[in-house]
């Protein structure tokens, strides 16, 4: 049986769907099975997710940076997909997700120690990914450093041991801001950048192969 990968992204203004685009084709060409999906800041996208992550022997996880921290919709995903339940519970006070309107049903969480275990990872363990845009105005790639440990410890809770991190500039400003760390980025991620991300997906692919 082949090969399964399943990529979840966040993008709010494509760069991160750029890669993601590039990741699958990728997966693809290597004869992987691979399925996409983009989270939004609605309630049927987060608290209704449209696949089982026990289907897939690879996972990529992918967001555009806001403040150095990945959207908030795709760490809601997956603390859902983590505890089971409406992602909102047990959030900081004052943490409130205005974009999700439905009302938190299931109220019960049980015993919060169930949710806290130790996880090791196997050299047969599922593998995954994760993998941001950023626009790193001042410290460059320094900047997304954080967002991508964030993301992988995020999925390796869910028994997904994370073996690579990617990042790439992303268009944000519409000035050419020549004072920053990597200039005008009106065009990136370019070709290069997708090239080294087809590059980074096939030696994950060829570490996994070993």
């Amino acid at each position: 049986m082949g090969k399964k990968c399943l990529i979840i992204y966040a993008s709010h203004s494509g760069n991160t769907e750029k890669v993601a685009l590039r990741f699958k084709k990728t997966f693809e060409k290597n004869a992987w099975s691979c399925d996409m999906f983009k989270v939004r800041k609605n309630a049927e996208d987060i608290l209704r997710p449209p696949y089982n992550l026990d289907d897939y022997d690879f996972l990529c996880v992918g967001s555009g940076l806001i403040t150095h921290l990945p959207y908030s919709e795709i760490r809601l995903l997956i603390r859902r997909l983590q505890h089971g339940c409406d992602p909102r519970l047990g959030l900081p006070p004052g943490e409130d997700i205005t974009y999700l309107k439905e009302p938190i049903t299931n109220t019960e969480r049980g015993d919060p120690v169930e949710h806290h275990r130790k996880i090791t990872f196997k050299p047969n363990s599922k593998k995954s990914a994760v993998f941001v845009t950023y626009a790193g105005m001042e410290f460059g790639p320094k900047e997304a450093v954080p967002s991508m440990q964030l993301l992988a410890l995020d999925i390796e809770h869910l028994e997904f041991e994370c073996i690579g991190q990617f990042c790439c500039p992303g268009k944000y400003l519409n000035d050419p801001t020549p004072r920053t760390y990597h200039g005008d980025i009106r065009k990136r991620p370019n070709k290069n950048d997708l090239l080294k991300a087809e590059m980074f997906v096939e030696e994950i692919l060829e570490k996994i192969a070993r």
